[in-house]
């Protein structure tokens, strides 16, 4: 990701993921691409990318060795993702073919970040990797300190990457700060409690929540908290940020919105049940689902509530937004399409079993099924 310092950062948004370009004293030079998870490091589940309107059907799905619960992520034709075996692959969009495959050995709770010509991701017990974007060969690997000490480091979901620093937490309660070219530890930080969440980026600072409720806002340059707010149960994931206000969620049924500037709180809405997963943000609305699979969508500004829709069973999923078409997956195991101002039902597929995180690009959507091991490619 990007450090604002002497230099301005000019975003644009491309089909499925950012480019960065940087501009100072000297011509501006096309830095590499950073592709993330949920849009990019505002994380609010909205891809800049054609939707998928009218479902045709199905058009390949994939086996893998294990359960498949993460958003796969698509860069340039492939789709990468990993499973609880402790595979990671790469995957031809089109015919749904291996390109290659990689073992780590534990599982591969979260998506990959895609930036330059490597993939970054970590695994259950505390590993984090950098591989070959091509050929899935390791560059390198990084050994968290529970890792070390034989402790619960899973590394669940994937890095921000900024100014040649990885920024990804752990359940040992630490952001680690790998820097990308050396794999040297550059800094760390210990929360209250464990972490599993991918941080977020928003105007000099890096957004990102333990288990103990905090959600924490630190300096991206000086690496000093600016502000952490207490929730009333676990949060897991980093905050979605909208109109500098940072959405996040919790275990205690509510979603929150707070400065993100200062960490007021702004207003809270509660849910009818836990809430695992972030927010999903999207002109002017708030969607989150709980646990049971009941999504709402609430005003980004009062919290009041719009609309909602209940489905059935346990989800571990959350809302993402391509066009104006809102896409989640179920406990009921279907994957739904709704309109995002209406929650009306545009159109649903039925999987094997529970429908976990899509991810949607170039009139795909992509998802993995919880027990069945099976990536589908819907069109």
């Amino acid at each position: 990701m990007k450090v604002m310092s002497c230099f301005m950062v000019i975003l644009f948004l491309l089909p499925g993921l950012f480019l960065y370009v940087w501009a100072g004293e000297s011509p501006a030079e096309e830095s590499p691409r950073l592709i993330m998870y949920n849009g990019g490091p505002l994380h609010t589940g909205v891809y800049e990318t054609k939707p998928l309107l009218q479902l045709q059907g199905l058009k390949w799905k994939f086996q893998a060795e294990g359960a498949i619960s993460s958003p796969p992520l698509v860069y340039k034709d492939v789709v990468y993702f990993g499973d609880w075996q402790g595979y990671f692959y790469a995957v031809h969009v089109n015919t749904g073919k291996e390109k290659w495959k990689f073992l780590a050995g534990k599982g591969v709770n979260g998506p990959p970040t895609i930036y330059g010509d490597t993939v970054y991701w970590g695994c259950k017990p505390g590993i984090f990797y950098a591989l070959d974007l091509e050929t899935g060969k390791e560059k390198w690997r990084f050994e968290a300190d529970g890792f070390k000490a034989q402790a619960d480091a899973a590394i669940c979901f994937p890095p921000l990457i900024n100014e040649g620093i990885a920024y990804f937490t752990t359940h040992d309660k630490h952001m680690y700060m790998v820097d990308i070219q050396s794999s040297k530890l550059k800094d760390k930080f210990e929360a209250d409690n464990g972490m599993c969440s991918s941080p977020s980026l928003f105007n000099g600072m890096i957004f990102f929540t333990d288990w103990s409720g905090y959600v924490y806002a630190m300096d991206v340059k000086t690496h000093q908290l600016k502000w952490k707010y207490k929730a009333g149960a676990k949060v897991y994931h980093a905050p979605a940020i909208f109109e500098n206000t940072a959405y996040f969620s919790s275990h205690d049924h509510f979603v929150y919105a707070v400065n993100a500037a200062t960490g007021e709180e702004l207003w809270k809405f509660q849910a009818d049940n836990k809430i695992s997963s972030e927010p999903a943000v999207y002109k002017g609305i708030v969607y989150l689902n709980t646990l049971f699979s009941h999504l709402y969508a609430i005003d980004a500004k009062t919290g009041k509530q719009i609309w909602d829709v209940n489905k059935e069973g346990l989800v571990y999923s959350r809302p993402v937004i391509a066009g104006d078409a809102l896409y989640f997956g179920s406990g009921d195991y279907h994957l739904y399409a709704l309109d995002v101002k209406t929650g009306k039902e545009l159109w649903k597929f039925k999987a094997g079993n529970m429908a976990c995180y899509p991810t949607v690009w170039q009139g795909m959507v992509f998802f993995g099924d919880a027990t069945g091991n099976t990536l589908y490619a819907l069109h």
